[in-house]
């Protein structure tokens, strides 16, 4: 039997470091709203039984009306943090799937072959993330000085989406003293399971700042 796989889209964030009242995900990319193409991306994937939208509380009527009607989508409200949103995301999930895929909804240029690549991963793997390498040279502070520079080699960036079997990842959420981790692996990490890391794509940003925003208009119409 075909494993089954549920989307977690997390976008309950405020988009505080925007500075815009209008949080992040909802804004403008040609006709659509940010996480509607991200959205639109995930359906087209014919990977998934389950999309859960994970929103802010404010934003949740609004979201019902803009999504389509269809049965394998739920939207439910998230936490104060990411931690706490993806948590309610995952206990959403109905039925229970074999393995979840969480993903940002304010990164919409993930693409099809992002998303098949952490799917044969995780079915070998049971734990991925998804990275890109780094361009800059990375160093390590302390108090406004350098400590170490360390092996650009040793280190990547990373991305969403993040996959995962179910269970394992229930777990390192129940099991974690963590309260405000920035993503779901270093939790599983937190319980000793290894990650791999499947390649992402520089183009699969997250939107965080208004350049961000611009940037991202102009790779939506360079890519339309």
């Amino acid at each position: 039997m075909e494993a089954t796989f549920t989307a977690i889209l997390l976008m309950a964030g405020e988009g505080k470091r925007l500075g815009s009242p209008l949080p992040k995900q909802f804004h403008s990319l040609g006709s659509q709203k940010i996480y509607q193409h991200t959205l639109q991306t995930l359906m087209n994937a014919d990977i998934f039984q389950q999309i859960v939208l994970v929103c802010h509380p404010t934003w949740m009527a609004e979201v019902e009306r803009e999504i389509p009607q269809h049965p394998s989508l739920c939207v439910v409200a998230g936490g104060l943090t990411r931690q706490a949103s993806s948590w309610l995301g995952l206990q959403a999930c109905n039925p229970q799937p074999q393995y979840v895929m969480i993903h940002d909804a304010v990164r919409p240029f993930v693409t099809q072959d992002i998303l098949k690549r952490n799917r044969t991963a995780v079915l070998q793997h049971g734990a991925v993330n998804t990275c890109i390498p780094s361009a800059d040279t990375l160093v390590q502070h302390e108090n406004q000085f350098i400590t170490a520079i360390p092996p650009r080699r040793n280190f990547l960036r990373g991305q969403t989406p993040q996959t995962f079997k179910y269970q394992l990842i229930i777990e390192a959420h129940q099991k974690t003293e963590q309260t405000e981790a920035t993503d779901d692996c270093s939790l599983v990490l937190e319980q000793g399971h290894p990650i791999a890391v499947v390649m992402g794509e520089e183009d699969n940003m997250k939107i965080t700042t208004e350049r961000d925003v611009q940037l991202a208009q102009w790779l939506f119409e360079k890519t339309k």
